[in-house]
C-alpha cells in the first residue's frame, strides 16, 4: 500500500510519530492479506472492524518503545505506558497516559449492499467513529476499507489515521443505550470530525480516497500541500 504522511510527534507518556504509524499500518496490512478471503466474505462488518481495532492497537505498541497495549478488555486509553501494567484494574478504566484509537469503515446510503471484498469508498456519505463516554479528547481515528486487492480480491487494509488532541465534550453528540442492557456510545459530531480532518497524519495515496475524505472532513487544500 502506497501512503502520504504527514509529519507529526507526540508524548502521550511515550513518543508517537507518524513513521511509527505508518509502520504499523503496514503491518497490519500484511497480516490481513494473509488471511483466507472466505473469512471477510462471512464476518459481519463489526467483527472485522473491531479486530483490525485491536491489531492495529497491538502493531503500534509494538513499535513504539515503553508502550504496552492496556491489560483490560474495557480499558481507557487502548495503547498505554509500559509502567501501567502494575496498575489496578480501576485504573486502567481510565489511565491518565496513552493514546486511544478509534476506527470506521464509514457509512454508505441505505439500499447499497456491500459484502466483505467489496470496495465501499465510492459510495461513502460519511465518517462515524463513536465513544463510549464523551471525555475523549485525544484520540487517534483510523479508516478502512476492503481496498488492497491480491488476486482478484480486495483484502481490508487501513487508509487513513488522524489525530487530535483539540476535542471536547461538545464535539460528541448525546449517549444512546442509558438504559436496558446495551452499549452506552456517542457519535463524533461534526465539529470533531473537522479537528480531526486538520490532524490528518497518513492518507492512501489513491485519488479516490483523498478526494472523498477531503470532501466529508472538509480537508483544504492548504492541508493537503503540507503533505
Amino acid at each position: 500500500m502506497n501512503y502520504i504522511t504527514k509529519p507529526l510527534n507526540v508524548n502521550l507518556g511515550f513518543n508517537v510519530d507518524d513513521e511509527k504509524i505508518l509502520f504499523a499500518a503496514n503491518d497490519l496490512n500484511n497480516f490481513l492479506s494473509s488471511l483466507p478471503p472466505s473469512l471477510y466474505r462471512n464476518l459481519d462488518f463489526k467483527t472485522t472492524g473491531a479486530m483490525i481495532g485491536a491489531l492495529y492497537c497491538s502493531y503500534l505498541a509494538e513499535r513504539i518503545d515503553g508502550a504496552i497495549v492496556n491489560p483490560i478488555e474495557k480499558g481507557y486509553p487502548d495503547i498505554i505506558p509500559e509502567s501501567g501494567i502494575n496498575a489496578t484494574e480501576e485504573q486502567l478504566r481510565n489511565y491518565p497516559y496513552g493514546l486511544e484509537i478509534k476506527g470506521t469503515i464509514g457509512n454508505v446510503p441505505t439500499g447499497i449492499k456491500l459484502g466483505g471484498g467489496e470496495q465501499r469508498v465510492d459510495s461513502l456519505t460519511s465518517l462515524t467513529w463513536q465513544a463510549h463516554h464523551q471525555e475523549v479528547n485525544k484520540v487517534m481515528c483510523i479508516v478502512w476499507d476492503f481496498c488492497n486487492t491480491i488476486n482478484n480480491f480486495n483484502y481490508p487494509a487501513l487508509t487513513a489515521a488522524f489525530y487530535s488532541d483539540q476535542l471536547t465534550k461538545d464535539d460528541w453528540g448525546a449517549i444512546s443505550g442509558t438504559s436496558g442492557r446495551n452499549t452506552k456510545v456517542c457519535g463524533m459530531l461534526e465539529s470533531g470530525k473537522i479537528k480531526m480532518g486538520k490532524g490528518l497524519v497518513l492518507l492512501l495515496n489513491s485519488k479516490p480516497y483523498i478526494n472523498k475524505y477531503s470532501k466529508i472532513l472538509k480537508i483544504n487544500n492548504s492541508q493537503l500541500s503540507l503533505f
